[in-house]
């Protein structure tokens, strides 16, 4: 899907795309890997979209920190979600995964040796990504998911 252009959209794609082709071993990790558009959200579907998209990663631009710098200069801080969730036939899997599924443990592993100290390429007038922590979102027995956070700094250009 098309979007506005602007930074943070395009950030948000940078992510998504390099989400969706995240490999382990020479295999996709996730089934669904997109800009966050509410997919799983309650008007959605709910827990039963869980299932359909898992396991998934969906990215959101967060919040910015702004604050003024030497000279007045604007610094921005854009700080970015990456919502990541595994459905399995067994309990425990989802979190922890066996020796045939990826479980959020190794999901997150992946997402943060893809994305932290990594810049998105020219045309991005931002600085590198930083892994900043996560929270979990949901638990159960069969399912699992953790957002992740990321922020890279604003390069404000004169």
């Amino acid at each position: 899907m098309a979007n506005d252009g602007g930074l943070m959209a395009k950030l948000e794609q940078w992510l998504a795309d390099t989400l969706a082709a995240l490999q382990n071993d020479g295999d996709s990790v996730f089934k669904t890997a997109d800009v966050w558009r509410h997919q799983i959200a309650a008007t959605s579907g709910g827990m039963e979209a869980f299932e359909r998209f898992a396991p998934f990663a969906f990215v959101s631009y967060m919040s910015v920190d702004a604050a003024r710098e030497g000279g007045y200069d604007l610094r921005q801080v854009l700080e970015f979600a990456i919502l990541i969730g595994v459905n399995s036939k067994s309990d425990g899997v989802a979190r922890t995964g066996d020796a045939n599924n990826l479980g959020t443990s190794k999901l997150r592993d992946l997402v943060i040796a893809a994305f932290d100290r990594k810049h998105p390429g020219s045309g991005f007038t931002c600085d590198e990504f930083y892994y900043t922590g996560e929270v979990e979102v949901f638990d159960s027995p069969k399912r699992h998911a953790i957002q992740m956070h990321f922020e890279t700094s604003y390069i404000t250009e004169p």
